[in-house]
Protein backbone atom coordinates (compact mmCIF):
# COMPACT_ATOMS: atom_id res chain seq x y z
CA UNK A 1 0.00 0.00 0.00
CA UNK A 2 0.78 3.09 -0.53
CA UNK A 3 0.82 5.90 2.11
CA UNK A 4 1.40 9.75 2.13
CA UNK A 5 5.02 10.96 3.16
CA UNK A 6 6.75 8.50 1.29
CA UNK A 7 9.12 8.87 -1.57
CA UNK A 8 6.38 9.05 -4.04
CA UNK A 9 5.12 11.58 -5.50
CA UNK A 10 2.60 13.47 -3.85
CA UNK A 11 0.09 14.29 -6.68
CA UNK A 12 0.65 10.38 -7.68
CA UNK A 13 0.13 8.94 -4.08
CA UNK A 14 -3.06 11.36 -4.41
CA UNK A 15 -4.51 9.84 -7.44
CA UNK A 16 -3.57 6.07 -6.38
CA UNK A 17 -5.58 6.48 -2.87
CA UNK A 18 -8.66 7.77 -4.60
CA UNK A 19 -8.66 5.16 -7.11
CA UNK A 20 -8.28 2.72 -4.51
CA UNK A 21 -11.07 4.50 -2.63
CA UNK A 22 -13.44 4.24 -5.47
CA UNK A 23 -12.74 1.08 -6.27
CA UNK A 24 -13.08 -0.29 -2.51
CA UNK A 25 -16.68 1.73 -2.23
CA UNK A 26 -18.37 -0.15 -5.28
CA UNK A 27 -16.30 -3.20 -4.60
CA UNK A 28 -14.55 -3.36 -8.09
CA UNK A 29 -11.66 -4.86 -8.47
CA UNK A 30 -9.01 -2.73 -9.66
CA UNK A 31 -7.97 -4.42 -12.73
CA UNK A 32 -11.97 -4.49 -14.11
CA UNK A 33 -12.31 -0.95 -13.37
CA UNK A 34 -9.29 -0.45 -16.28
CA UNK A 35 -11.76 -2.64 -18.78
CA UNK A 36 -14.92 -0.56 -17.56
CA UNK A 37 -12.92 2.38 -18.48
CA UNK A 38 -11.35 1.34 -22.21
CA UNK A 39 -14.85 0.20 -22.48
CA UNK A 40 -16.45 3.62 -22.29
CA UNK A 41 -13.78 5.12 -24.20
CA UNK A 42 -14.12 2.58 -27.04
CA UNK A 43 -17.88 3.33 -26.94
CA UNK A 44 -17.48 6.74 -27.12
CA UNK A 45 -15.03 6.76 -29.52
CA UNK A 46 -17.10 4.38 -31.97
CA UNK A 47 -20.51 6.62 -31.28
CA UNK A 48 -18.72 9.40 -32.43
CA UNK A 49 -17.66 7.63 -35.83
CA UNK A 50 -20.84 6.27 -36.26
CA UNK A 51 -22.20 9.53 -36.58
CA UNK A 52 -19.61 10.26 -38.70
CA UNK A 53 -20.17 7.93 -41.38
CA UNK A 54 -23.68 8.94 -41.42
CA UNK A 55 -23.25 12.30 -41.93
CA UNK A 56 -20.60 11.09 -44.50
CA UNK A 57 -23.38 10.90 -47.57
CA UNK A 58 -22.90 13.12 -50.22
CA UNK A 59 -24.87 14.26 -53.48
CA UNK A 60 -23.03 13.91 -55.59
CA UNK A 61 -21.25 11.44 -54.50
CA UNK A 62 -17.91 12.45 -55.00
CA UNK A 63 -15.12 11.79 -57.54
CA UNK A 64 -14.30 8.46 -58.29
CA UNK A 65 -17.81 6.92 -57.36
CA UNK A 66 -20.15 6.02 -59.48
CA UNK A 67 -23.23 8.14 -59.60
CA UNK A 68 -26.65 6.22 -60.13
CA UNK A 69 -28.22 8.34 -62.97
CA UNK A 70 -26.54 10.23 -66.39
CA UNK A 71 -27.36 13.93 -64.68
CA UNK A 72 -25.95 13.04 -62.06
CA UNK A 73 -22.61 12.51 -63.31
CA UNK A 74 -23.33 15.62 -65.83
CA UNK A 75 -23.89 17.66 -62.92
CA UNK A 76 -20.99 16.22 -61.24
CA UNK A 77 -18.63 17.11 -64.16
CA UNK A 78 -20.48 20.60 -64.73
CA UNK A 79 -19.14 21.22 -61.08
CA UNK A 80 -15.41 20.18 -61.74
CA UNK A 81 -15.28 21.02 -65.45
CA UNK A 82 -14.04 24.94 -64.60
CA UNK A 83 -10.99 23.59 -62.69
CA UNK A 84 -10.57 21.08 -65.03
CA UNK A 85 -10.02 23.29 -68.85
CA UNK A 86 -6.44 23.45 -68.52
CA UNK A 87 -5.05 23.00 -72.00
CA UNK A 88 -8.02 21.62 -73.54
CA UNK A 89 -11.83 23.36 -72.77
CA UNK A 90 -13.32 20.44 -70.26
CA UNK A 91 -16.44 18.87 -72.36
CA UNK A 92 -18.59 16.30 -70.18
CA UNK A 93 -18.85 12.87 -71.00
CA UNK A 94 -20.42 10.05 -69.19
CA UNK A 95 -20.60 6.63 -69.81
CA UNK A 96 -22.41 3.55 -67.86
CA UNK A 97 -19.48 1.36 -66.16
CA UNK A 98 -21.72 -1.32 -64.27
CA UNK A 99 -22.92 -2.11 -67.72
CA UNK A 100 -19.81 -1.88 -69.65
CA UNK A 101 -17.69 -5.57 -69.62
CA UNK A 102 -20.05 -9.04 -67.96
CA UNK A 103 -18.91 -10.24 -65.10
CA UNK A 104 -19.53 -13.06 -62.75
CA UNK A 105 -23.06 -10.91 -61.47
CA UNK A 106 -24.51 -11.23 -64.67
CA UNK A 107 -23.25 -14.62 -65.70
CA UNK A 108 -25.46 -16.82 -67.76
CA UNK A 109 -25.14 -20.50 -67.35
CA UNK A 110 -25.81 -22.77 -70.28
CA UNK A 111 -27.43 -26.58 -69.81
CA UNK A 112 -28.53 -29.20 -72.18
CA UNK A 113 -32.04 -29.86 -72.21
CA UNK A 114 -33.71 -32.35 -73.88
CA UNK A 115 -32.70 -32.15 -77.20
CA UNK A 116 -30.93 -28.51 -77.52
CA UNK A 117 -29.68 -26.18 -74.84
CA UNK A 118 -30.97 -23.90 -72.35
CA UNK A 119 -29.89 -20.29 -71.11
CA UNK A 120 -30.39 -19.31 -67.38
CA UNK A 121 -29.23 -16.31 -66.12
CA UNK A 122 -27.34 -17.24 -62.56
CA UNK A 123 -27.10 -13.69 -61.24
CA UNK A 124 -28.53 -10.52 -61.64
CA UNK A 125 -30.24 -9.60 -65.56
CA UNK A 126 -28.31 -5.97 -65.30
CA UNK A 127 -26.32 -4.57 -62.79
CA UNK A 128 -27.53 -1.04 -61.44
CA UNK A 129 -26.30 1.80 -63.35
CA UNK A 130 -23.33 3.43 -62.41
CA UNK A 131 -22.26 6.45 -64.03
CA UNK A 132 -18.78 7.68 -64.34
CA UNK A 133 -17.80 11.42 -66.09
CA UNK A 134 -14.87 12.82 -67.89
CA UNK A 135 -13.73 15.66 -69.98
CA UNK A 136 -13.39 14.04 -73.22
CA UNK A 137 -13.95 9.74 -74.18
CA UNK A 138 -11.08 8.21 -72.98
CA UNK A 139 -11.47 5.36 -75.49
CA UNK A 140 -12.62 5.01 -79.41
CA UNK A 141 -15.48 2.29 -78.72
CA UNK A 142 -18.66 3.55 -80.42
CA UNK A 143 -21.74 4.47 -78.22
CA UNK A 144 -20.22 3.98 -74.98
CA UNK A 145 -19.15 7.83 -74.34
CA UNK A 146 -22.11 9.94 -73.97
CA UNK A 147 -22.00 13.99 -74.69
CA UNK A 148 -23.67 15.70 -71.47
CA UNK A 149 -26.27 18.07 -72.61
CA UNK A 150 -24.90 21.82 -72.01
CA UNK A 151 -25.13 23.17 -69.18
Amino acid sequence: HLRRGSSVKPWLTDRVLLTCAATRMYNIPSGAMQYLRAGAIFALASSALGLNVKSGQRDPKGPGQPEPTFDGACAECAKHAQYLDRPDPCVCFATDIMSTFENDATKELNTRQEYGTETVNTGKERLPEGWMWHCRPISATPDLWKQCPAA
